[in-house]
């Protein structure tokens, strides 16, 4: 139980920082940032990045509690994990393909 309290703090910590990245719209956290990626739409990129982490932080909250009635959930949370990975290289791509304004 003392573990899922913490796996459920972390969570907690994770939706914060998403949060923080939404409401700030900086994206300088970026490796590379200034050097080899410079976004084109900072705020909408950092609004997406921060979307991403916020339902990261849910996801990582729900699974575990999930975990305790249902057998093999893992494999299902490791998908989205990628999904999210993903989703952030799709939405850094999606920026750069973006003709300036």
């Amino acid at each position: 139980m003392l573990k899922l309290l913490f796996i459920c703090l972390v969570s907690c910590f994770i939706i914060y920082i998403g949060k923080r990245v939404w409401k700030k719209g900086s994206t300088n956290f970026i490796a590379g940032y200034g050097k080899v990626f410079t976004p084109r739409n900072e705020k909408q990129l950092a609004k997406g990045i921060g979307l991403i982490v916020i339902l990261f932080g849910f996801e990582s909250m729900i699974f575990p509690i999930l975990s305790l009635f249902f057998e093999g959930i893992g494999f299902h949370y490791g998908l989205l994990v990628m999904l999210n990975f993903f989703a952030l290289f799709g939405l850094m791509i999606k920026d750069q393909m973006q003709r300036e304004a």
